[in-house]
């Protein structure tokens, strides 16, 4: 009956040492799922930021404009209009 207690202890001990490792393997693991996210989120990032940078480039947005239909503004473009204020 005294030996009941003490394995009954040790089993206790040892589930609970097993279910600490478990743990702690799984909270690794997470970090390490988590670590290569970001690698891949700053990548993605970077060549984002780099697209947009090419995109703001002058002869980009013209070549884009004039694929779009757009012109360029000449002076036939514009009216001008005279107003005269009152009393005057």
């Amino acid at each position: 009956m005294r030996f009941i207690g003490i394995v009954i202890s040790v089993i206790i001990f040892v589930v609970l040492y097993v279910w600490q490792n478990i743990e702690v393997m799984k909270m690794k693991m997470e970090y390490r799922r988590g670590v290569r996210i970001e690698k891949q989120l700053v990548k993605e990032n970077d060549r984002l930021r780099g697209d947009i940078e090419r995109m703001r480039r002058m002869d980009r947005i013209e070549k884009y404009a004039q694929g779009a239909g757009l012109r360029y503004l000449g002076p036939q473009d514009f009216d001008v209009i005279n107003m005269k204020q009152k009393g005057k």
